[in-house]
């Protein structure tokens, strides 16, 4: 049935672009009559990921109204999870899902990239049109925060604007609020994410607010409460998806035999790729190799489209078998994982790494030497990222070469000095390595070495020596392309600099350079605004811009 002629809602879907994705023909076909009866007229198809992705990377649409059930092991949980990570998808678009029963039950308690609607089959044209409108008055709203959010977003910018529309307590100050937690948290803000979280909780129960009071408590310093509350949240809504993966987040540090059972129990509410990728890391890691071998063959297994896969799933797996002494799966899993990727430096050091660990548990020295060959000659380049070249490390030591291990790994912990996935990944291949305190020790001492780095450019620069400061920090820049910190000190004593000695357009464009590569490396870093901040007082006008 139409919708009649005049909508009680101001928001139309005429001046609308809309994408369809559907992997069945005949549904596309049914949908689109009943989105043209809706007067959404410009509405472009996709029948699958590929096709979907392709669409987002080359034109911007207002909704998107997806089907579940995509074809070849995807859904479009999964998708919308992709092209949110990847930032493919505006805020302000509008994300229908359309799913049966027994696919609602499974999808609806998604968590951090849950859509903004779901619709049950079967369902009118009426009611589509009717949800349709609902979620694009809500996205309208919300306009003035979300043009603030994102990768080059303003957070303050964001929270004022929250601040806004509170003032004016819209029908959606219930969202607004939580938005404004979730920036306050990434701000790092935590005391009045808090306070804002407690005042939510005093007036009604929800969910994301116990959450969000659970991530503040831990980022003040009492993980204690944290995990307390979590686990309280889980009694009262064990459902909530965004419980469990805050709480196996917080666990993995200290627990990781507790995390890997709170892994197991979100996988049970809804199994997703990369839960089934944490709990094989996490079994690897509690030397669980039959449950990884399990987690990660599922991994391997559900999406045979590529799209949702990871060079990790066929590494973890590959370890997995290693470690049980399947050789031969080992073997025919690093094979595999070079048929369904594409090509590159990563794909191939990656593989080399793994053949080299399957030889070396295998006892065939000569092969895995040969293997090692070739990664270390891919590292050499300079042209891996750190998962690979960490994964090179491991290979080292399987080989009985500790100290090129080492040589890697200290190179990826000053580069990746803020990154503590990173850090804690270095560390998992001490600990593979059976080297587990002396890879703490080891870390804590390359910290502590960038620590000291930066601190004695700083009291050059401070003490007048700025030349002797910037050398010193160029030429750690230089090599440390992911060091959001070295690269704004750097950035920084260039300005002073021209501050002190006049301007050099030379001068601003390498302080331009290093204040981009920190952004690159780490938008969120503490002392960014500081570092764009001075440097638009100094650009002359005309200059390159800069934007976090």
């Amino acid at each position: 049935m139409a919708l009649p002629q005049k909508q009680a809602s101001a928001t139309d879907l005429s001046d609308k672009y809309g994408l369809l994705i559907d992997d069945i023909a005949s549904m596309r076909t049914t949908v689109r009559i009943q989105l043209a009866s809706i007067r959404l007229e410009r509405c472009d198809q996709a029948r699958n990921i590929k096709e979907a992705i392709d669409r987002l990377t080359n034109k911007h649409y207002d909704l998107i109204v997806c089907d579940y059930n995509l074809g070849d092991g995807a859904d479009g949980q999964q998708f919308l999870e992709l092209v949110r990570r990847k930032q493919l998808l505006p805020l302000s678009t509008a994300f229908l899902m359309i799913t049966g029963e027994t696919a609602y039950q499974q999808v609806s308690t998604a968590a951090e990239y849950s859509p903004d609607d779901y619709l049950l089959k079967p369902f009118t044209a009426e009611t589509l049109g009717t949800r349709l409108l609902r979620i694009i008055e809500k996205k309208e709203a919300l306009k003035p925060v979300y043009q603030h959010m994102g990768a080059k977003g303003d957070r303050n910018k964001a929270l004022a604007a929250c601040e806004v529309l509170l003032a004016q307590k819209t029908r959606y100050t219930l969202e607004v609020l939580r938005i404004k937690g979730d920036l306050l948290l990434s701000s790092g803000r935590a005391t009045d994410a808090l306070a804002l979280y407690e005042e939510i909780l005093g007036q009604r129960s929800t969910p994301w607010a116990e959450v969000g009071k659970a991530l503040a408590l831990s980022a003040i310093g009492d993980p204690d409460e944290a995990r307390f509350l979590l686990e309280q949240t889980l009694v009262a809504y064990p459902n909530y998806l965004a419980a469990y993966d805050s709480l196996a987040d917080m666990l993995v540090k200290t627990d990781k035999i507790a995390a890997q059972q709170v892994v197991e129990q979100a996988l049970k509410v809804a199994s997703t790729t990369q839960r089934q990728r944490e709990l094989g890391t996490l079994a690897l890691d509690n030397k669980d190799y039959s449950r990884a071998e399990d987690a990660f063959r599922v991994a391997v297994e559900r999406d045979r489209s590529g799209f949702f896969n990871s060079h990790d799933d066929y590494a973890g797996l590959t370890k997995s078998y290693v470690e049980q002494d399947k050789t031969s799966e080992a073997m025919a899993t690093v094979k595999d994982m070079g048929q369904r990727f594409k090509s590159t430096p990563e794909l191939a050091g990656r593989q080399a790494a793994l053949e080299c660990q399957v030889h070396a548990r295998s006892g065939n020295a000569a092969a895995a030497q040969a293997a090692l060959t070739r990664a270390l000659a891919l590292q050499q380049q300079g042209v891996l990222d750190a998962t690979t070249s960490l994964e090179i490390a491991q290979a080292c030591f399987a080989s009985g070469r500790p100290d090129e291990a080492k040589k890697i790994i200290q190179a990826i912990a000053e580069d990746h000095q803020e990154n503590e996935k990173i850090l804690a990944r270095a560390h998992a291949v001490f600990e593979a390595a059976g080297l587990e305190e002396e890879g703490a020790l080891f870390l804590e001492a390359t910290r502590k070495s960038m620590i000291r780095l930066n601190n004695e450019a700083v009291a050059l620069a401070k003490s007048n020596e700025l030349d002797k400061a910037i050398l010193m920090l160029v030429e750690a820049a230089d090599r440390l392309p992911n060091n959001a910190q070295v690269a704004v000190n750097a950035a920084q004593a260039i300005l002073m600099r021209v501050q002190t000695k006049g301007m050099d357009l030379g001068q601003i464009g390498q302080a331009h350079r290093y204040i981009t590569q920190a952004i690159r490396a780490n938008p969120q870093h503490p002392k960014l605004e500081g570092a764009v901040a001075f440097y638009r007082k100094l650009a002359p006008p005309g200059a390159r811009p800069l934007e976090i």
